[in-house]
């Protein structure tokens, strides 16, 4: 299981640490932050969603600021310094009764961000191989879906104590984070000298094939984000209540883990990375069509498994391809506008899900939001499978210095 971590185990181990850690800490807390400024300090939930989007502004907004400070800099150095920045965001949330501090812990917690986020994807690109990559990350998200599940647990256990409770809980994640970064990674060396920023910013510009990729990864956001709009709302139809939504992700997060690592694994012997994405994606598009018409708790619920297939399928191989596509030189830039197309796809995705539920209600349409999602996932199939720059990169060699 362990056989993808080559030469760099310490690194890549500390990274899986790393992952685990910082998903239980975010989901430990942020679900809850809504419900708490609104129901218990009575914040309206307007000014509490602009709140959580600056966070979410500020990380992915600025991910090609990101990704020049990881092409410039010490990459742990700079993980260091993000997690330590979240750290304090989320500590300051314990003390956030005014709508200020809230800003500010939020405007903590997205900088943090910025400056750990693209350095880690630069950290696991530089530390795996073309061969190891995708079972890497595969791994990765099996700890994030345990830790997705893990989280909320401890939240809702802590919740009932204090808030603040949680919010020092997840504060420890990070500072447990922060002190693996300092003490236990690897300094993590590039094998060439970046680009200027002018030069890396033309490089994404000119590079027709990149630019075709982030494409096809806006279609597939929208079509991906439908799992948090569109799916729990067609959840609370069914049930009648929100409960159905807490179930339908247990059902995701269960098949996420079951599938994940072993489905990757499989995959990887057949298929090439652009054709496991282009496979995930349709079966993300093939779980969109069926719950346009599923009416009942069992279809709905096997509609979200297929769904979590299709994620656990795509992602790792969406994301090895980004690397292997990207200049060696602007690495940290590549990787940070593939971070912006998932603010774009997931942000507009979102709006558009909610939108187009609300007219499709009043059109008594019901299905037409989820035909126009699954068509767009569909186009991304097309482009994953077809295109000629994708089906190169089997066939490069490994731009990181790698033997």
């Amino acid at each position: 299981m362990f056989a993808f971590l080559g030469p760099h185990k310490r690194g890549l181990l500390i990274l899986l640490v790393f992952t685990f850690f910082m998903s239980v800490g975010f989901e430990m807390l942020m679900p809850l932050v809504i419900g708490h400024y609104v129901n218990d300090i009575g914040f309206t939930a307007t000014a509490v969603t602009f709140a959580l989007a600056l966070r979410k502004f500020l990380q992915q907004g600025l991910a090609l600021f990101g990704g020049r400070l990881a092409d410039s800099f010490q990459i742990r150095t700079l993980i260091c310094a993000g997690v330590l920045l979240r750290m304090l965001g989320f500590g300051a949330l314990a003390f956030a009764e005014g709508y200020f501090l809230l800003l500010l812990a939020m405007a903590l917690t997205g900088l943090g961000g910025v400056l750990f986020d693209v350095p880690y994807q630069a950290a696991v690109a530089l530390l795996t191989t073309e061969e190891n990559r995708p079972r890497y990350y595969s791994l990765s998200n099996t700890l994030v879906g345990i830790a997705g599940a893990l989280g909320p647990l401890l939240g809702a256990i802590l919740l009932r104590l204090d808030f603040r409770l949680v919010c020092f809980g997840a504060a420890g994640c990070f500072l447990i984070n922060f002190l693996l970064s300092c003490l236990a990674m690897p300094p993590i060396v590039r094998a060439e000298r970046a680009y200027p920023v002018r030069t890396a910013i033309q490089k994404i510009v000119c590079d027709r094939r990149y630019r075709m990729f982030l494409l096809l990864m806006v279609l597939f956001w929208f079509a991906a984000a439908q799992i948090d709009i569109s799916f729990p709302l067609k959840a609370v139809q069914i049930f009648g209540s929100g409960e159905g939504v807490g179930v339908m992700y247990a059902v995701y997060a269960t098949v996420t883990m079951a599938v994940q690592y072993p489905l990757v694994a499989f995959a990887s012997r057949r298929l090439s990375c652009q054709q496991s994405a282009a496979v995930g994606a349709c079966l993300i598009a093939a779980a969109l069509y069926a719950a346009a018409f599923a009416a009942r708790t069992l279809p709905f619920m096997a509609a979200a498994a297929v769904f979590a297939v299709g994620m656990a399928l795509a992602r790792p191989n969406q994301r090895h391809i980004a690397v292997s596509m990207a200049d060696p030189r602007s690495l940290g830039m590549y990787l940070g506008a593939g971070d912006v197309t998932f603010a774009i796809g997931s942000g507009i995705g979102g709006i558009m899900g909610g939108a187009l539920f609300d007219l499709s209600k009043q059109a008594h349409a019901g299905v037409a939001p989820w035909f126009v999602f699954a068509s767009l996932a569909v186009v991304s199939v097309y482009g994953f499978w077809i295109s000629k720059g994708l089906k190169q990169i089997a066939l490069r060699e490994d731009p990181y210095g790698h033997p």
